[in-house]
């Protein structure tokens, strides 16, 4: 049985590469839509493997896995194809925003079993699917405005999760038991 706080570094780590990611589409405004493609990919490929390492860690369940195989395959595709997926940018980091924050809804509600009034990864979710859609809804934006989009959602996106990691490692130290079916 892992103790629910054991791996709540990983969210931490989560929330800082996300706030120093959002913090780069600010301070530079990105030159290249390459740039963009690239940085995309790297963190989609790393956020990917971090939720795998959830999973495999006993903490994350199905869900974990879901997003860990949507991550790593969008990243792939961006690496992979890097022109069309700058032709299709927009349309992808908007479909990855929504996936995600369902996912990490699902995973809220799951987790409030386990922690009372758990909030941080519903917001984190409900950020991601509001993003998702205003990219949808706002598609001549333009790559500055993509590059601010990214960079608010990462920095929200990353306090959120050290939010929920905070409260991960406070539930750990009171040594609440993770069961995971």
């Amino acid at each position: 049985m892992e103790s629910l706080g054991r791996y709540w570094w990983l969210l931490a780590l989560r929330g800082v590469l996300g706030i120093l990611f959002g913090v780069l589409f600010f301070v530079w405004p990105l030159p290249s839509i390459a740039t963009l493609v690239l940085l995309f990919g790297v963190w989609a490929l790393f956020d990917g493997c971090a939720a795998f390492a959830s999973a495999i860690s006993g903490r994350g369940g199905v869900y974990s896995v879901v997003e860990g195989i949507f991550g790593v395959a969008i990243a792939v595709l961006t690496f992979w194809r890097p022109m069309i997926t700058a032709v299709t940018l927009y349309g992808v980091i908007a479909a990855w925003a929504i996936v995600m924050g369902i996912f990490k809804i699902v995973s809220a509600v799951k987790l409030r079993h386990v922690i009372a009034n758990e909030l941080w990864l519903g917001l984190s979710g409900v950020a991601s699917v509001i993003f998702g859609v205003l990219m949808v809804a706002l598609p001549a934006a333009g790559v500055l405005a993509l590059s601010w989009f990214i960079g608010a959602f990462a920095i929200a996106e990353g306090v959120m999760l050290l939010g929920l990691s905070v409260r991960l490692r406070r539930a750990g130290s009171a040594a609440v038991p993770l069961r995971v079916p």
